[in-house]
């Protein structure tokens, strides 16, 4: 039996939002970041924004969970499918995602870190 702890799916989600319209994104997002963020599988949920380029973000994701299950379970939720609809007039281009596993070796943070969130438990 392996003592080695289950991998993390992290992902990175990059959009490139119409600046005029970035409210608007905002606004669709929203209240999905808080549906993720209630989901016993997410861990870490944050959202940055590029201060050089307007309308850049990019969203981190931590999963307890393998990406076929975030791409059959939890991209299938109902809220994903009144958030595109709301979201893609926004996007200046196709959104970007990127799969990782997350090592956890290099992780080190501060209090300060965590300071701008909220624990989701």
């Amino acid at each position: 039996m392996s003592t080695l702890p289950k991998k993390q799916l992290t992902l990175f989600v990059t959009f490139h939002i119409k600046p005029d319209l970035i409210e608007d994104f905002l606004s669709a997002h929203r209240p999905v970041w808080a549906a993720c963020a209630r989901e016993p599988q997410c861990l870490l949920f944050d959202v940055f924004r590029d201060p050089q380029t307007p309308g850049k973000f990019r969203f981190i994701e931590v999963w307890d969970e393998s990406r076929e299950w975030f791409e059959t379970q939890q991209m299938t939720k109902p809220y994903y499918e009144t958030l595109w609809a709301k979201s893609k007039p926004t996007w200046e281009r196709e959104v970007e995602i990127e799969y990782f596993e997350r090592e956890g070796e290099g992780c080190a943070f501060r209090e300060g870190y965590l300071g701008l969130g909220r624990k989701m438990d």
